[in-house]
Formats: structure tokens, sequence, C-alpha cells
């Protein structure tokens, strides 16, 4: 990866396993927090989480929101990163979701640059949800172009309003 290459940090710092711009007010009406146990909201709403990519010893903190018609966003918080934004569903206590986030090219913020998928295959048991993600880093202007792979775990409990 050349000086124009998005690290393994930076592309998943604030996208956590990011999903999303969040899109906060529309998250909002269209899957709020919720009280209740597994079997009364599924993924529904926010969840706080911790991921650790595999090999490294630093740990970020992000909010995993699952949101109704299939929307996910994922935005690292601590460190904070990019939001992420893709689709997810749910068999039972299997869950899977798969997201996208872009990074400014090397001319600025307008300029194209490379983008990130993360695909997440997981569960939800009491109260919480466990999954491992994998990470796929796309040269600039490339969807087929992989620059970067890796993968990682995250864990994280739900958000009550």
């Amino acid at each position: 990866m050349g000086e124009n290459a998005v690290g393994r940090r930076q592309a998943l710092r604030g996208a956590g396993i990011a999903a999303g711009g969040v899109a906060i007010a529309g998250l909002a009406t269209a899957a709020p927090a919720v009280a209740g146990n597994d079997n009364d909201h599924g993924l529904l709403g926010s969840w706080m989480c911790v991921r650790q990519d595999d090999g490294s010893p630093d740990k970020v903190r992000l909010v995993l929101s699952f949101a109704g018609g299939g929307v996910i966003i994922s935005h690292d918080i601590s460190p904070a990163g990019p939001p992420f934004t893709g689709t997810w569903s749910q068999r039972g206590n299997s869950f899977r979701a798969t997201f996208w986030t872009g990074f400014p090219g090397a001319q600025g913020q307008d300029s194209v640059g490379q983008t990130a998928r993360v695909q997440l295959r997981g569960t939800l048991s009491h109260g919480t949800i466990a999954a491992t993600y994998r990470v796929t880093v796309f040269a600039p202007g490339s969807a087929t172009e992989v620059v970067a792979t890796f993968t990682g775990k995250v864990t994280g409990r739900r958000i009550y309003a």
C-alpha cells in the first residue's frame, strides 16, 4: 500500500464496524432504542460495542444501530472515525450485515479515494451481541481491486433510552 492507501487502523477507525452516515434523525423515527428482551425487538435499536482487529491490542468503542427496513449504521466513537452504512438481516438469533464507507482521495475531500466494505456475522444472546467481521479495502474508483483485508471481533450491549 502506498502513501495514499488507507491504513488498517484508519479503515476501521470511525467505522467501528461501522455502517453508516449516522442518520440520527432517520434512526430516531425508524427504530428507537427500546427496553425489553431479545425476543421483544431482536436487534432493532442501538448497541454500545467494543471491537478489536485480530492481531491488534487496540480496542475501539462504537455504536452499532439496527433500523427497520434493514438499515445498519456503525460509527466508531472512541477513537472517532467515519460512519459506515449498509444493510442487515436476522434469522433467529443469528444476524449478518454488510456496510460501506469511503475516504477522501489524495487531492482532498472532493477527490475519489478508497472505499471499505465490512461484512459482519454474529449472534444475539441474553441481551448481548457478538460477531466477527471482515474488512475489505478497495482501490480508489474500483469495486474489485483489493488493497487490504483484515478481520476482527465485536461485542456489545443494547443502549436503553
